[in-house]
């Protein structure tokens, strides 16, 4: 305690010893400090977010330079594909680049007719329009979500004069996938179907589309899709996912995130069939109509007696003899009735994709995740599953199955001890920041010192103390024979006065 006090006590005569411009001096070299450690302090907080990624080393520097131009801090990534700038400035940074035209990807477009020269020949004009070309289509193609780059090559044969000569052009396309991410065959058609739309004379079926795997995507020589088993397989991978993400999504309310994972395998009819039913009913009839019609018939009988005599009599005019005689009549009735006999008919069309069976596979964590906490049982775990994917009995199956799951299924939850660490590293890049400051300053104040020493103040004399009578008396006969040595003529007037003798 008595040495701080003795170095403050020391501290406090220094001050007190220094002119008013050296104490201005001093007082500037601190507030510089102290602003540089503000400085420091805010640079170190700032948080970088990537503007662009998975860029090419030539489109990164182009954009640090033009960042930098713009007087906007700008870093690289650690792999030197990404471009990071602050956060509140990320849409400034985006502007800036986009006036410039950056990033370039898929190369230059038809902005390299914006370079022509008057030197330039008709084959080089060729040549740069195939070029701006396929950019062109490579931009157009990287617009879809699942497309990181692109890169299109279009082969265009010598023209010939004669038609049997002639060749059609063709195009190759190179993809490469974000990762994660699935092309999907309509989605290939489409880029084929785009490249063969952009080039004069070019077939749909002289397109090729690969990936950056070597996987060919297009398949130009495939019938109607209609009747390819692809879209099928398409169809049924999305339903399962569908139907499993809900089941999923549902757990994890429950259960929390990467405690269950759900699989669902369908068993879809993708026949049509069209059937026609015609049903009668016999027994249940209706009079639909009842018709009654009466005939009547009335006639005479012949006279006389039969034989060759009567019929020759009658006809010679002589009336016929002997036999009696008389006239007969007979009635007809017919009652007609209509019936309706009941008919069914059915019109019936079972459309494709028609989920025959489902067979749901889980695997749950329903342990619980400390002591004091309960979670869901089996059962209500199985009865979520069900109702998620519309189970229904008789058709299809579930299998759950309680198990310790090793981690998290779905996105990763932060880990305490990696954030303990970063929060970590930003103190001890604070205390380095804080003390590159600290020595910063003890340098600006030895440096202040070293310059202030050469001008040092004086130290006071010490009163002087009052002599005795002995050097006195010394110091007036010295100085009396010094008197003499110098100026005799005025010592001997003094002694001529002292003694009384006239002056000479």
């Amino acid at each position: 305690m008595e040495t701080l006090r003795r170095l403050l006590a020391q501290a406090r005569a220094y001050w007190s010893g220094l002119g008013i411009a050296r104490r201005v001096l001093i007082v500037l070299a601190a507030v510089g400090v102290v602003v540089a450690v503000g400085v420091v302090a805010y640079l170190s907080g700032t948080t970088y977010v990537p503007v662009y990624r998975d860029l090419s080393p030539d489109e990164a520097g182009a954009m640090r330079t033009t960042l930098t131009a713009q007087n906007i801090p700008v870093q690289l990534s650690s792999d030197g594909t990404a471009v990071l700038v602050p956060q509140e400035r990320i849409a400034e940074a985006r502007v800036a680049l986009a006036s410039a035209g950056l990033p370039t990807r898929g190369g230059k477009g038809y902005e390299l007719f914006d370079e022509t020269s008057l030197l330039t020949t008709p084959f080089v004009q060729n040549v740069n329009y195939q070029r701006a070309l396929q950019a062109e289509l490579a931009r157009s193609i990287m617009q879809l979500e699942s497309v990181q780059s692109a890169r299109v090559l279009i082969a265009r044969p010598e023209s010939s004069p004669f038609v049997r000569d002639q060749k059609q052009p063709t195009a190759s396309v190179v993809i490469k996938l974000k990762p994660g991410a699935v092309m999907s065959r309509p989605a290939a058609a489409s880029i084929v179907s785009l490249v063969a739309r952009s080039v004069e004379g070019l077939k749909p079926e002289n397109v090729t589309v690969v990936d950056s795997g070597g996987r060919l995507l297009s398949d130009p020589h495939a019938p109607d899709r209609d009747n390819l088993p692809t879209p099928q397989l398409e169809y049924r991978r999305e339903l399962e996912a569908y139907l499993a993400s809900k089941a999923e999504q549902m757990l994890t309310q429950h259960l929390g995130p990467g405690r269950a994972t759900v699989q669902v395998s369908a068993d879809i009819n993708f026949q049509r069939v069209k059937e026609m039913q015609r049903n009668y009913s016999p027994d249940g009839r209706v009079a639909r109509a009842e018709r009654q019609m009466t005939s009547k018939t009335t006639g005479a009988s012949a006279r006389g007696v039969a034989g060759a005599t009567s019929n020759v009599a009658r006809a010679g005019g002589v009336p016929p003899t002997g036999g009696g005689g008389g006239g007969t009549s007979s009635q007809e009735e017919t009652i007609q009735t209509d019936f309706a006999i009941s008919e069914t008919v059915r019109d019936i069309e079972d459309r494709m994709g028609a989920v025959t069976r489902l067979s749901i596979a889980a695997l749950v964590d329903l342990t619980p995740p400390s002591e004091g906490q309960t979670v869901i049982s089996s059962s209500d775990a199985e009865d979520i599953i069900k109702r998620a994917v519309g189970f229904r009995s008789g058709r299809d199956e579930v299998k759950l199955t309680n198990v310790r799951l090793a981690g998290p299924i779905g996105p990763p939850e932060p880990d305490e001890t990696l954030v303990r660490l970063q929060k970590i590293q930003t103190y001890v890049g604070l205390a380095r920041n804080l003390s590159l400051a600290l020595a910063s300053f003890l340098v600006v104040m030895i440096v202040a010192l070293l310059a202030l020493r050469r001008r040092r103040v004086p130290e006071p004399a010490a009163p002087p103390t009052a002599p005795s009578e002995e050097e006195r008396r010394r110091a007036e006969l010295n100085r009396l024979l010094e008197m003499a040595r110098t100026d005799p003529d005025r010592v001997a007037a003094v002694f001529r006065t002292l003694v009384g003798a006239p002056a000479t």
